[in-house]
């Protein structure tokens, strides 16, 4: 197995994955920086400012372990979102899942879902990965739902690990296998 660099463009039904470009960058310091999704996605104490947003995926870049891309409609020059495998280990033949979808208007649409799906056929088949995990917090339900339509399943929870203004909250740990992604078909 090599975790090489990999595809540059990753082609679904609805959505394409495609490499980042630096041009974008600032799309994504509005997203990261966004107290909506921020609240939803982040383990940050914060949203992100612009220059920390432009640090992480200039570092995105030339990480041995990261494995990101801009989640576009196909067709679409500007992204909606990114998708991201972090942590890669080619000893542990394992990944974890990072994603968000940027703009309100394309949230909701099943796009960030479609791009799940077509990552983990490229993490799978193409990688050669066993696992892919994720975290997610438990207030966000839509996310949890998605992920179980997906295959991915519960697999324990970090106590109270995440702040927010109502109150302590879980963070629920997720995982998909290889084996269970393949039975799905």
């Amino acid at each position: 197995m090599h975790l090489g660099d990999g595809a540059r463009k990753l082609v679904g039904e609805r959505v394409e994955l495609r490499r980042h470009v630096r041009e974008n960058y600032h799309l994504y310091a509005e997203w990261y920086g966004d107290p909506e999704i921020w609240h939803l996605t982040s383990w940050a104490p914060s949203p992100l400012g612009r220059s920390a947003v432009e640090r992480l995926f200039e570092d995105r870049e030339i990480s041995q372990t990261d494995d990101s891309f801009a989640i576009h409609i196909r067709g679409n020059d500007e992204p909606i979102g990114v998708i991201s495998l972090m942590n890669k280990t080619e000893a542990n033949e394992s990944a974890d899942l990072s994603v968000i979808v940027g703009h309100k208007d394309n949230r909701h649409q099943g796009y960030g879902t479609e791009a799940i799906d077509r990552l983990l056929r490229y993490a799978f088949e193409e990688l050669g990965l066993n696992r892919i995990g994720l975290s997610v917090f438990e207030f966000n339900e839509e996310a949890i739902s998605a992920y179980e339509g997906l295959g991915f399943v519960e697999e324990g929870r970090l106590r109270q690990a995440i702040k927010r203004r109502s109150g302590f909250h879980d963070a629920v740990l997720m995982s998909i296998l290889r084996s269970e992604w393949e039975s799905n078909f």
